[in-house]
């Protein structure tokens, strides 16, 4: 479910065999003649896959083609999510055996799409960052690195923190659920054990795209990656009052990881920031009016592992002598100042480690063969699924772009996979604030040889008071669909197909959208889909 606006709803160059392509060419059904690589693949996001009895999906699954309608090329099924459960090493027990339900879930969705005859995209939730899994609050325990550290040093609001230790100061053992992992890959034993899971989920895809390739036809993932905005802007939606932002990730694996970006990349040979040891006339505190008299960092150095239970007893959490604090050292810049050039460095660096975790778990993904080495999934069927966090509503800058570090750009993956992200309009009951525009899609038609797609699609989302529904208007549906359309996406996932109460405005099911969205199959469907041609 989509992240966009958590509280809206409680919510390759990679190798592939010339034979493989030709096995994901296939289609089965006998309505639809189009081929992936001619055809758009249109699957609404149907939240209870999984849940759902047999005879649930069955019905649902008739109801789909019925009042969907079908198209030479368009192919028409459902999305589903995976949330990817990956546990604590537990020993004696490999990986695999422990991720079991995890694999066996993937094999649940290909089988009930194969019986009844529709294609399927899966979505891939990590849980990481929204949601959550075990490994997540078990790394964090170990190692409070491993989590996502506010400029103050917290890693969530202090407020939810205090609860975790009893009047006597005994040992936090519970980690709050706004406490999000790193992205930094100096997370390293960390960033080992999520490899080796996501790996082990690649090569079940793999294995069952090859097995089954009219049935299983895309993927996208890790589902809105982001820093964490918690303490800004509250559930993803409401600002925090009277307060100025406070930024995510100081994790001191990030902030190290930020160093050696800046010392690599531009002070080689530098000793330290204030010295031109590599004699190219620059250092890097007169190019960046800091002070710093070494390239160790400020707070916990080469600390080696802080479990949790010491991090909740520390006074302080970012110490101003001991052991975990040099004077001098270096630090990312912890108070905003837009248009400073060392903040505006660090900015940059955050968005750049969001599209690094991206383009990495894209690659753990389509680089993990099939059991039988012969199969691995193509980058032209795996997509990014990002928030455009600079087109989000019609904001170029908001709070939510600057805090959680995720614009349209790190949802560009190639060659590792092809570009996706969500796209939802806020409907007042007046008007519409669009995240879908023209001049997103653009973009996106730009980037991976254009094969891109829109994961998460509703152009109607209520944002008034409660009791609020979406526009009834026809031509505004058709409109919108026209616009996106225009751009080429090779995927669109209308967001959702759901009988739970509680998601009932983001419900498609007997809507204008979806009575829009069986006009548009007939309207777009006897012409073969192609990327957009450059002009």
């Amino acid at each position: 479910m989509t992240a966009m606006f958590r509280p809206l709803v409680a919510i390759s160059t990679i190798f592939l065999v010339s034979a493989g392509s030709a096995m994901i060419s296939r289609q089965s059904s006998g309505t639809q003649s189009g081929v992936y690589e001619d055809s758009l693949v249109l699957a609404p996001h149907y939240v209870e896959f999984v849940t759902d009895t047999d005879e649930r999906f069955a019905h649902q699954a008739s109801e789909l083609k019925r009042r969907l309608g079908s198209a030479p090329h368009v192919l028409v099924g459902f999305a589903a999510s995976l949330p990817i459960q990956i546990p604590f090493a537990i020993p004696g027990q490999s990986l695999g055996k422990q991720m079991a339900g995890t694999l066996d879930t993937i094999d649940q969705i290909v089988e009930r799409a194969r019986r009844n005859h529709l294609i399927v995209h899966i979505t891939l939730m990590s849980g990481f960052f929204h949601g959550m899994n075990p490994l997540r609050p078990a790394a964090i325990l170990q190692d409070v690195r491993n989590a996502q550290w506010y400029a103050d040093g917290w890693i969530a609001d202090p407020s939810s923190m205090t609860s975790t230790a009893d009047a006597a100061g005994a040992a936090a053992t519970s980690i709050p659920p706004t406490a999000w992992i790193t992205p930094s890959r100096y997370a390293r034993p960390l960033r080992a054990r999520m490899e080796e899971a996501i790996r082990l989920v690649g090569s079940r895809l793999a294995a069952r795209m090859a097995e089954h390739p009219e049935t299983l036809l895309t993927i996208s993932g890790d589902g809105e990656v982001e820093l964490n905005y918690e303490r800004s802007i509250s559930g993803g939606k409401t600002v925090v009052a009277g307060n100025q932002p406070v930024f995510a990730d100081y994790s001191p694996f990030m902030v190290e990881e930020f160093r050696d970006w800046i010392e690599h990349n531009r002070y080689e040979g530098d000793k330290s920031p204030g010295t031109d040891d590599n004699r190219d006339g620059r250092t890097f505190n007169r190019d960046f009016k800091t002070s710093f008299k070494t390239w160790r960092l400020r707070y916990f150095d080469s600390s080696g592992p802080i479990p949790f239970s010491t991090y909740t007893r520390m006074p302080v959490k970012l110490p101003a002598n001991g052991p975990s604090f040099i004077e001098g050292g270096f630090d990312a810049p912890r108070i905003p100042q837009p248009k400073d050039p060392f903040w505006e460095l660090w900015m940059k660096f955050r968005e750049q480690s969001i599209a690094n975790y991206e383009r990495d778990f894209a690659s753990w993904v389509t680089s993990s063969p099939s059991p039988d080495r012969k199969f691995r999934v193509p980058a032209s069927h795996f997509f990014s699924h990002q928030i455009p966090g600079d087109f989000l509503f019609e904001q170029k800058d908001s709070l939510r772009l600057r805090t959680s570090s995720s614009p349209v750009s790190t949802a560009f993956i190639a060659p590792f996979g092809s570009s996706g992200v969500t796209a939802f309009n806020l409907y007042d009951g007046r008007v519409h604030k669009r995240t879908g525009t023209p001049a997103l899609f653009e973009q996106l038609s730009m980037s991976s040889g254009g094969n891109w797609g829109v994961m998460e699609y509703n152009p109607s989302v209520p944002a008034g008071p409660t009791g609020s529904m979406p526009s009834t208007d026809m031509a505004y549906y058709m409109g919108e669909l026209r616009t996106l359309y225009a751009w080429r996406p090779h995927v669109i996932v209308p967001f959702a197909w759901t009988d739970i109460p509680s998601q009932k405005t983001l419900d498609i099911q007997n809507s204008t959208f979806e009575a829009a969205l069986k006009l548009f199959i007939g309207e777009v469907g006897s012409t073969p889909w192609a990327p957009r041609s450059p002009k």
